[in-house]
């Protein structure tokens, strides 16, 4: 709120006229209107005196405020994705930096900030020449958010980020440290919480946890395998690796996981190995599969989570929804990235990124 507006409010509390306050405080009263309507402010030797005046403290006067709710939070974020759809990634990303200058010791929103511009980059195909830009910028506020958040969930949150990324650039010594800072592993309340809830018969609960519980569980399983693959063809074992690829793609399928998630593992290995047909064939069923819906309500593993005919309804709408706009982010990538240059001299790989390209994609997704 402007601080203008403080005045005035807090003035007309107290049944207070503009020349009272000025009165009072030994000045004008336009200079009093001129405070409220914005057009200048009060001295600073000024201000304890009109805190006291109007029973309020110069924090509150100043607007001073250090921390932000979690629906203010949320406020800010819904504020900056209608930006970046109407304005684009550059625009959001400067009314994201403003709103970390403004709060620059709310661990939670700066870091919802670097987590949001995050999404907003990979949607966007932010493959390009201002990627740099971006990701110092982000990896520098979950920095931030580890030297300031006084909120342990957000701060360990931050430095799991930050290891995975020192990782990725090979700065060990950082990525120790982040590690370091993680609490040990602690008991999974989750299971101990669902059996309660089983005991008291509360079925409905226990399961939305347990489904909760076995998405984040596949999802480790998933990170896992694609390491222990990676292992396996670096040390030329290219009969396990294909081993590894194939359990992943089944374990995708048999427990219903979203998307293209059966195909993530062997075609990374396609990719690895270079084998251009099997690559361009994953590539393709890829695209497919995120032009056409997902139907995760019908699963029988996430019923309860998904299941509901209102909620399942609007999950597979916001799956839709996800599906359309990380397409033209995985293309730029496919297009850019060094790890898919082999492809690049390939007619039908040409053919293939031409016919999925966004502009292409709107139009298919009318049809």
């Amino acid at each position: 709120m402007p601080v203008g507006e403080v005045i005035r409010r807090k003035r007309k509390e107290l049944g207070l006229t503009q020349e009272q306050v000025a009165q009072r405080l030994g000045v004008s009263a336009p200079a009093v209107n001129k405070w409220e309507k914005g057009s200048s402010y009060p001295d600073i030797a000024i201000l304890p005196a009109l805190a006291r005046l109007l029973n309020t403290d110069v924090n509150t006067l100043l607007c001073f405020q250090e921390e932000l709710s979690d629906n203010e939070i949320a406020e800010i974020c819904n504020e900056i994705a209608a930006i970046m759809d109407e304005q684009g990634l550059e625009t959001a990303f400067d009314v994201a930096e403003q709103k970390v200058r403004e709060y620059p010791n709310c661990g939670k929103l700066i870091h919802m900030m670097a987590s949001m511009v995050q999404g907003l980059l990979m949607m966007s195909g932010g493959w390009s020449a201002d990627r740099e830009k971006y990701e110092e910028k982000i990896y520098f506020w979950y920095e931030r958010v580890t030297e300031c958040s006084g909120d342990e969930q957000v701060k360990n949150a931050a430095a799991y980020m930050l290891a995975s990324e020192y990782i990725r650039r090979k700065e060990y010594r950082k990525a120790q440290k982040m590690i370091d800072s993680l609490p040990e592993q602690q008991a999974d309340k989750k299971l101990l919480n669902a059996r309660l809830l089983f005991a008291q018969e509360e079925y409905e609960e226990a399961a939305v946890l347990l489904e909760g519980k076995l998405t984040n569980v596949l999802n480790d399983l998933g990170a896992v395998l694609s390491m222990l693959m990676d292992i396996a063809f670096e040390e030329g074992d290219m009969d396990r690796a294909e081993k590894i690829a194939l359990a992943g793609k089944q374990t995708a399928v048999l427990y219903d996981q979203w998307g293209y998630s059966p195909l993530i593992l062997p075609m990374e290995l396609a990719v690895k190995k270079k084998d251009v047909e099997e690559s361009i064939a994953y590539i393709r069923e890829m695209f497919r599969m995120l032009t056409e819906p997902q139907h995760m309500s019908e699963s029988v593993f996430y019923r309860h989570i998904y299941g509901k005919e209102n909620h399942g309804r609007k999950f597979d709408e916001a799956m839709e929804t996800y599906a359309e706009k990380i397409l033209p982010g995985l293309l730029a990538e496919i297009k850019t990235d060094e790890e898919y240059a082999f492809l690049r001299g390939n007619e039908e790989f040409q053919e293939l990124i031409r016919e999925y390209d966004t502009d292409s994609t709107r139009t298919y997704r009318k049809q």
